[in-house]
């Protein structure tokens, strides 16, 4: 964990270039793993100039990992659709937000399309050709006992997210988010009761240059089938940079990074820190809505799913 914090530290020391006070290039993606629902993962901001107003996000996620570790079998195999409803108000001199996703899981598409993908970028598939196509089951055994075993699908609640936020002059805000146990514990569509808080700081590099860099942590009561192994505390934070080829299209990439979620368990997906890189682009049209498409991948594997589609529009 020192050497992670380090990291951000001197991401922040990088970021002493000047600061813009305008619309910083950031994505509000995060980890939608499965194993990443109870966690109070925040979704970047930027510098916390939006005015009033509301968000919607789609992140379609695949995932398709098993692993034999030990004693320890772990199989993760499934497509996910998680909508997110975002509301933004200011009050009293504080940035107030409330967002309730909805998810939707089930075996999905996706599968044969993302195995092309790799192979046209020649990317490794992570063995998605050796599980079955376009099913939803998520196993965890240990020995002869099974902690976990769900299929089929759902469309459900997840958990309903609070934040609130205080921004200064120098494009800076501190944020904090508490998360509500609104989604169903037992099925890993949510049920962590946690908080974060994090600092968030704009930047700007030239004329057409901008991003966002931020670092904090959170702490989570965890429940359902894996809740004696996930971790109360989580660091977390990002890096962005995007390049606006005109005033109204931008291009660019995001880094987030968060340490391990689990403990006390052998297979990678549950110990290993999280990486999810981000690129796509923005588009921002006439009447002030931004709209954002994007695709995510796992730099560090098994602990992210290998594939998300992200689309978001903010107004």
């Amino acid at each position: 964990m020192l050497r992670y914090l380090s990291a951000i530290a001197a991401l922040f020391v990088l970021a002493a270039a000047p600061v813009w006070a305008g619309d910083a290039f950031v994505f509000a993606a995060f980890n939608q793993a499965t194993l990443a629902r109870h966690a109070p993962l925040p979704a970047p901001q930027g510098d916390g100039s939006a005015a009033d107003g509301g968000r919607v996000t789609l992140d379609w996620t695949s995932e398709s990992h098993f692993e034999q570790a030990g004693e320890e079998f772990l199989l993760l195999d499934g497509e996910i659709l998680r909508l997110g409803l975002a509301l933004r108000r200011t009050w009293a001199g504080l940035q107030w937000s409330a967002e309730l996703p909805l998810l939707v899981t089930g075996g999905g598409v996706l599968d044969s399309m993302i195995e092309n993908w790799h192979d046209w970028f020649g990317l490794p598939n992570g063995g998605r050709d050796q599980i079955a196509r376009d099913q939803y089951r998520y196993q965890y055994r240990i020995g002869e006992a099974t902690v976990l075993d769900l299929d089929g699908s759902d469309t459900a609640l997840g958990d309903l997210r609070l934040g609130v936020a205080r921004c200064v002059d120098d494009g800076g805000c501190w944020h904090a988010l508490a998360q509500l146990p609104t989604g169903d514990a037992e099925r890993l569509l949510g049920g962590g009761t946690g908080v974060s808080a994090w600092y968030e700081r704009a930047y700007r590099l030239g004329t057409r240059w901008s991003g966002a860099l931020a670092a904090g942590a959170g702490a989570v009561r965890g429940d359902g089938p894996l809740e004696d192994r996930q971790k109360p505390l989580l660091p977390f934070g990002w890096a962005s940079l995007g390049y606006a080829f005109t005033p109204a299209w931008q291009a660019g990439a995001q880094l987030y990074a968060h340490g391990p979620l689990y403990e006390d368990s052998q297979p990678d997906a549950f110990t290993r820190s999280g990486l999810q890189v981000v690129f796509g682009l923005r588009y921002r049209s006439g009447n002030g809505v931004c709209w954002q498409l994007a695709v995510q991948e796992d730099p560090i594997t098994k602990s992210s799913p290998d594939f998300v589609i992200h689309m978001a529009a903010d107004w």
